[in-house]
């Protein structure tokens, strides 16, 4: 038998060995994020988070996030920007989060059920310039995203404060969205296309 065909019938017949393992090496990283957190606060685990391989979802929740027992995280993973815990964070079934993601948890994110966001995807739930003069003119503004069930997010997106992308809709790769994309629209760079219902 060739290699590359023995290796997956190997690694089927250890991975049953290797959830107590694992779970063992969970409970070293939970160890490793409380200290992280008597350290630095939330933006420590944060921080302790985005260097992890796996187990994104568990260190999220043992931190106050809610995150479907189903849902599948790909590492490694961004958040920033919480208060005092991830309850800012609320993760739906049947999703899938991209490697890369990065999630503002200056306000409320929640995704519904059946969402895919796919690779180096921005949730960004704030606006502040920070110190400079222009903060006069523009201050800081907060604003939840939402992300509805079935909703599609391509790679490298970036979703502002304050916008609900409808059920079922499709965000192609690389775009900002900076308003609310209708139920079933597809929005990409070359622009906004509503269902045939919306436009009939």
């Amino acid at each position: 038998m060739s290699r590359p065909r023995l290796l997956p019938k190997i690694r089927s017949l250890l991975r049953p060995a290797g959830r107590p393992a694992k779970r063992g090496l969970f409970r070293l990283t939970r160890l490793r994020l409380q200290w992280a957190y008597l350290r630095d606060g939330i933006n420590g685990v944060g921080a302790a988070i985005s260097t992890m391989r796996a187990d994104h979802a568990a260190a999220l929740r043992a931190f106050g996030a809610d995150i479907a027992a189903d849902a599948s995280l790909t590492g490694p993973l961004t958040v920033v920007n919480a208060a005092t815990d991830f309850s800012n964070l609320s993760i739906g079934a049947r999703t899938h989060v991209g490697v890369e993601t990065f999630f503002d948890l200056a306000d409320r994110i929640t995704i519904e059920d059946g969402v895919t966001i796919v690779m180096r995807a921005m949730v960004i739930t704030h606006f502040d310039v920070g110190r400079s003069a222009l903060a006069a003119r523009r201050p800081r503004r907060t604003g939840p995203v939402r992300i509805c069930r079935d909703a599609f997010i391509g790679a490298g997106t970036t979703i502002l404060h304050g916008v609900t992308i409808g059920e079922g809709a499709l965000v192609g790769a690389g775009v900002v969205v900076s308003e609310d994309v209708p139920p079933g629209a597809i929005l990409t760079r070359e622009g906004l296309r509503l269902p045939r219902e919306s436009r009939a």
